[in-house]
């Protein structure tokens, strides 16, 4: 009896992390160049304009839509990709959460007492950066501009478009 449920439980286990490993695959160590793709869309709130989408493709085609306007292309060569991809591995981006629409700030209270105040912020404009390696793929919602790595990424790979135009 003990074996068989032992023998159960084993099973179980690789069940449940292979299905794990099928919904969310590790982070890859190698991939192809062209199976790489960065893009961040910037929403704003509804009415508002200012709203893009940026897309770089490891193919190096790579192209810049605001407010649903024609696509601006870009070439981004090999080493401005490997660049990135290196940026996103320096601030840590795989490791953060993939939001932070959620502001927690301490208060202090009239009776000496601190308090924590989590205040979801919504209607605000803000970006989303992705990058896809392979199957894998990492997206986070930066809000405020914070992670501030993440929104000094994302404006490293803004000035990309804003220097053609």
């Amino acid at each position: 009896m003990n074996k068989f449920a032992i023998s159960f439980l084993c099973m179980l286990g690789m069940i449940i992390i292979s299905n794990d490993l099928l919904a969310n695959p590790p982070l890859p160590s190698q991939y192809p160049l062209n199976k790489i793709k960065i893009s961040i869309l910037h929403k704003t709130p509804p009415g508002i304009p200012g709203g893009y989408q940026i897309t770089i493709n490891g193919s190096g085609n790579s192209f810049y839509i605001q407010d649903s306007q024609e696509k601006q292309a870009l070439n981004v060569s090999k080493e401005t990709l490997l660049e990135l991809v290196n940026d996103f591995y320096t601030i840590h981006f795989f490791e953060l959460p993939d939001t932070y629409a959620v502001k927690k700030q301490v208060i202090l209270k009239n009776n000496a007492t601190l308090a924590t105040v989590v205040t979801k912020l919504t209607k605000q404009s803000n970006k989303m950066m992705c990058i896809q390696l392979r199957s894998f793929k990492k997206c986070l919602t930066i809000v405020d501009n914070q992670p501030n790595e993440a929104a000094q990424l994302v404006n490293k790979i803004e000035g990309l478009f804003l220097a053609k135009q």
